[in-house]
């Protein structure tokens, strides 16, 4: 399977997405913001590109929608061209002025990248369910974690990410799950670590099933996988979507999981559906995450609180 990170989408012309989501914050925290550059074709075959922006401390997102003609992105590598703005696996560089949404121009470095490991038989975080054809949305983590140098002015404020942190993943298919729950957990307090995790109701032939994966590392000697293909179990499950709250205990090969999740703000952005750009979602990058990873013997191997979380809870279309 070609890497998850390069463009599927050449010979895709109804019913479909695909976004790249990158996730930056600032060495003392004051900022964190998204950047999701995408594609979408709608059921009639009409194709825009897009780059969304979401800002943590304000709660405020920009949908800047630009046409077709101006989205590349070879087969080959991680790269995306949108209008001029650039988006790879070394940094990004954006320039919009769209009266009518607003402006963000500046440039990013990326150094010190942590990639999500891979392997022949193992393509990514969905594992096995990577090689089934036309699932409804297919996500793959690209960078784990990775340095920043630059900055952004988003609307006339200078944001300053050097030293900072950031992460990327993408998502491409027909639509976002109906009904999921997505947690991406780094600056913790003990050391460097990340976490990922998502719970998805996913569709597969006329019937559907409830699917989730969880990957944490501290980027030492600890990497954590549990997911519904390596007979995982996803226990004490709870979750309190008018609160923006959930809680849950995994219990795998890799130990036990026990983690703890809480939104706080958030911002709208445009979701998929059938390749239409019209469902809302509520995001978070400023929830607070707390973990404690045990062995089979019950030893504390990790545990950690992180702040600027991104987190998001969809409960209906």
């Amino acid at each position: 399977m070609r890497n998850p990170a390069f463009f599927k989408g050449t010979h895709q012309h109804h019913r479909y997405f695909e976004g790249w989501y990158f996730k930056c914050i600032s060495q003392d925290r004051r900022h964190a913001i998204a950047l999701i550059p995408g594609m979408a074709v709608s059921p009639q075959g009409e194709k825009h590109a897009f780059i969304q922006v979401i800002n943590a401390a304000s709660g405020k997102t920009w949908y800047f929608q630009f046409p077709y003609s101006g989205f590349a992105s070879p087969t080959d590598r991680f790269a995306v061209d949108i209008g001029g703005n650039r988006f790879a696996s070394e940094g990004l560089t954006v320039e919009i002025d769209q009266a009518d949404q607003g402006q963000i121009s500046g440039q990013l470095q990326f150094s010190d990248i942590h990639p999500y490991p891979v392997s022949r038989w193992h393509p990514g975080i969905m594992g096995p369910f990577s090689f089934i054809p036309r699932m409804e949305c297919n996500h793959a983590i690209i960078h784990l974690s990775h340095r920043i140098s630059g900055q952004l002015v988003l609307d006339g404020e200078v944001l300053d990410f050097d030293h900072g942190a950031g992460y990327i993943e993408k998502d491409y298919g027909r639509s976002f799950p109906e009904t999921y729950v997505w947690i991406q957990a780094s600056h913790f307090d003990q050391s460097e670590a990340c976490l990922v995790f998502s719970r998805a109701r996913i569709p597969m032939l006329g019937t559907e099933f409830p699917g989730f994966f969880a990957y944490l590392t501290d980027f030492a000697g600890i990497r954590a996988r549990f997911a519904t293909y390596n007979r995982s179990k996803l226990i004490d499950w709870q979750v309190d979507p008018e609160h923006g709250r959930c809680t849950g205990t995994l219990k795998g090969p890799a130990g036990t999981l026990v983690f703890e999740a809480q939104m706080s703000g958030g911002g709208r952005l445009r979701a998929p559906v059938n390749g239409l750009m019209d469902r809302e979602i509520i995001e978070s990058i400023s929830a607070t995450v707390t973990v404690r990873l045990t062995d089979r013997m019950g030893q504390v191997i990790y545990q950690g609180t992180s702040s600027e979380a991104g987190m998001e809870i969809s409960l209906s279309s």
